[in-house]
């Protein structure tokens, strides 16, 4: 396939080499010219990923309208608060664009999904949603790994799936296109609140609870806007879901452990070099669960704790004297 990637952060440039590695055509894109230069002059990103080599049949730019050149199938590699005044800047379609989102959040002011906001822009695009237990790091070394890809045209996850699925990535597809962004975007939250807990000193107990009941929560919020019960029990949920929680690599798990041993969320997001969607995404979920007759604990305590000062043992303490109830 020829591929347009946006975004040249970790999962970007890991994508590109993956993909350029199974003989795609390949032309990543970056907002900042001098990054592009270092990868066209010395085979590596300068920043992200600097032990593993760019495979040098990967072209680079700055320039968003090579990006929408006619053919191209153009991945969403960015961060979510950066997709919509991107999308701002693209040109004018002459035909039907074809695009496969990554980014996994949800856009608070709104409660668009990505593929929502990406069709508010390109009506007759064709969108997929690739999501999953996908640490970049581990793309990029090759790792055997898992994603799914849904789309609600059926001709083009099956494309997808048939074209990017390799001896280092596996896809699966589906049509739970409103499952798997939404799993993908909340379990990001629950991430957070992982790494609060561990950021206290709580042990496997109570991080296995906080999974749990974290799955749980994600479940009634994800079926209540209409998704899919097998999205929640495979590779968008639960997958991903126990990777974020529990992988040393994931930013949104370091923030709340930054936050569980007494920083402040502005110093910890200040020192990230790179975005931790769950911070945002968390302000979303409570309308989001309402809009689905539902409630998310797990998501008020997060935002009680990194936006209205409440201290993180104290949140932890309102979750174990709730009300009881069946399971």
């Amino acid at each position: 396939m020829k591929l347009a990637i946006l975004g040249a952060g970790s999962w970007g440039t890991a994508l590109s080499i993956e993909f350029a590695r199974s003989g795609h055509d390949v032309l990543l894109w970056g907002r900042d010219p001098e990054v592009a230069r270092a990868i066209e002059t010395g085979g590596r990103h300068p920043r992200r990923l600097t032990a593993h080599a760019i495979p040098p049949s990967v072209r680079v730019t700055s320039e968003l309208s090579e990006a929408f050149a006619a053919g191209r199938s153009i991945v969403l590699c960015v961060p979510c608060a950066s997709l919509r005044p991107l999308l701002a800047m693209t040109p004018e379609a002459d035909g039907p664009l074809r695009f496969v989102s990554t980014s996994k959040g949800v856009e608070p002011e709104s409660l668009k999904r990505m593929s929502e906001i990406v069709l508010e822009r390109y009506p007759r695009a064709l969108v997929a949603a690739l999501s999953g237990p996908t640490f970049a790091e581990g793309v990029a070394r090759g790792d055997p790994t898992a994603a799914v890809v849904a789309s609600s045209d059926a001709a083009w996850a099956t494309e997808l799936q048939k074209s990017l699925s390799s001896s280092g990535l596996r896809l699966y597809r589906s049509d739970d296109v409103v499952g798997v962004e939404l799993a993908g975007a909340l379990k990001n939250v629950v991430a957070i609140a992982a790494g609060i807990v561990s950021g206290l000193g709580f042990g496997h107990n109570t991080l296995a609870a906080l999974v749990t009941r974290g799955l749980t929560e994600i479940g009634r919020i994800v079926k209540g806007h209409g998704g899919q019960d097998r999205t929640i029990r495979g590779l968008a949920g639960i997958g991903d879901l126990l990777l974020t929680c529990t992988g040393q690599q994931s930013r949104n798990r370091y923030v709340g452990e930054q936050i569980g041993i007494g920083r402040t969320l502005e110093d910890v997001l200040r020192e990230l070099p790179e975005v931790a969607e769950g911070a945002r995404t968390c302000l979303a979920v409570p309308r989001l669960a309402t809009d689905a007759s539902t409630d998310a604990p797990i998501a008020n305590a997060v935002i009680r704790v990194l936006y209205e000062g409440a201290a993180p043992r104290e949140a932890v303490g309102g979750l174990m004297a709730r009300e009881l109830r069946p399971e």
